[in-house]
């Protein structure tokens, strides 16, 4: 069956490929000599793109309690170039995968946008480079990803496999790896970093959120924060929308990260009422 898959990943030539506006994007802000006014004029050919992007910066998540932008060209300067990008592609991936028949496909995006915002705030409290801090948002936005291609390319059989879960106490890696001789992390890793122009840490992340924590305690990277970060969602009521059993938080958690009960908290109270709000802002 993992054969089967990657081959299908490999000569399937209807994968949801990313839109127009998000490639050409990807090529502008990763250009050192655009502007604003470039990234502005792309992202306002698209009117509901431009809209969203301007409510999501003065939203709870990124930025909301400062002075209201009005503009794009004000939502660029607020947010910055590389963090535009980032929400353009939560505008934009949902709209790439069909809604699923077999899991709750708002639930699935509202956690991977939990996800992608607590793995930059752990980024951020951890002082990560500059280079890992700019790829912990996406990393975390399409760590579950895999989950979609396997509902993309065998929707029957993943339909058949979502309903059987629940029955079980094991990991949602476990059973797929049974049951199709691949897990989600392994699968979304390899249509990353196949089809979608994003950078190597962003697919190793993708690859390694379920992994094990390192023996040797080194700094956590990227791929460990969204393994962490994925944890902190899946504990507080902020799960993938598939009948699946989850660890308890890893015990090392609170002192690799130096955090406290009460920061953890805090973080995980401004997240949840910040994808709250931007779920309303994506629905309209």
């Amino acid at each position: 069956m993992k054969d089967n898959l990657l081959n299908l990943l490999e000569t399937k030539g209807d994968l949801p490929p990313l839109s127009d506006v998000l490639l050409k994007l990807e090529n502008r802000v990763n250009d050192p000599n655009s502007d604003i006014e470039e990234i502005s004029g792309l992202i306002q050919t698209e009117p509901v793109l431009s809209g969203r992007l301007i409510k999501l910066s003065n939203s709870v998540l990124f930025g909301g309690g400062r002075d209201e932008v009005h503009n794009l060209d004000e939502a660029i300067m607020r947010l910055g170039m590389k963090m535009v990008l980032d929400l353009a592609y939560t505008l934009e991936l949902p709209k790439a995968f069909k809604k699923s028949k077999s899991f709750d496909h708002i639930q699935f995006w509202k956690h991977s946008l939990g996800v992608a915002y607590l793995s930059r705030s752990l980024a951020v409290h951890m002082n990560s480079p500059k280079e890992d801090l700019e790829v912990s948002y996406l990393s975390g936005l399409m760590h579950d990803v895999g989950i979609l291609v396997f509902d993309y390319l065998v929707p029957d059989d993943y339909s058949e496999f979502i309903k059987t879960m629940a029955e079980s106490d094991r990991t949602l890696s476990e059973l797929e790896i049974e049951k199709f001789g691949i897990s989600h992390s392994e699968l979304g890793a390899e249509f990353v970093g196949k089809w979608w122009p994003v950078s190597e840490t962003v697919v190793k992340s993708v690859r390694r959120h379920h992994n094990p924590p390192p023996q040797k305690k080194i700094k956590p990277g990227i791929p460990r924060l969204v393994n962490w970060a994925n944890q902190i969602a899946n504990n507080n009521d902020m799960k993938n929308g598939l009948p699946m059993h989850s660890d308890p938080l890893d015990e090392n958690l609170f002192p690799r990260l130096k955090l406290s009960g009460e920061d953890l908290n805090e973080m995980v109270e401004k997240t949840k009422e910040g994808v709250e709000a931007a779920h309303m802002i994506l629905k309209r």
